[in-house]
């Protein structure tokens, strides 16, 4: 060994300067253990497909309408794993919930035979899209107070 390595060898560290390595230690990992947290949380909200997204994004993606305006608990998620999906969920009135789901979806068939809702359809996805459902399903559930929750969803098959 050279003289300068011995010399550094010799040298303790002093109380206060070893508290401070310490904690700048604990600090640096403590800050790698969360970042990894974070990233490995928003991971799992792509995979439960409950990533929360801008509405207009769902919107363009699902090519359907804005909610009514009298809408009220809007919530737009998104989920991805080997193909992507889109969820919109929102309250209305039911004559509002109807109205849009005629609107939104004109030329869709709108059936009451539905097992998790009281409305249900299967639009038709616009052809051509490359960044866009080619499946979508649209649930209504009416509730006794005369609102309804309205649940669109579509995603890709590839």
């Amino acid at each position: 060994m050279n003289m300068f390595s011995d010399h550094l060898l010799e040298v303790p560290l002093s109380v206060r300067r070893r508290k401070f390595a310490i904690w700048l230690s604990v600090g640096a990992v403590g800050t790698v253990l969360t970042s990894a947290g974070w990233f490995l949380y928003q991971i799992g909200l792509e995979l439960d497909g409950k990533a929360p997204v801008p509405c207009s994004e769902a919107i363009r993606f699902l090519h359907t309408a804005e909610p009514p305006a009298t809408a009220r608990n809007k919530q737009c998620t998104r989920g991805q794993w080997q193909t992507t999906w889109y969820n919109i969920d929102f309250q209305a009135s039911r004559a509002e919930a109807e109205t849009w789901l005629r609107t939104a979806y004109p030329d869709a068939r709108v059936s009451r035979d539905c097992v998790k809702a009281d409305l249900c359809s299967w639009p038709a996805a616009p052809a051509g899209g490359d960044d866009s459902a080619d499946h979508l399903r649209v649930d209504i559930r009416f509730d006794e107070r005369g609102s309804a929750h309205v649940h669109v969803s579509g995603g890709t098959s590839t």
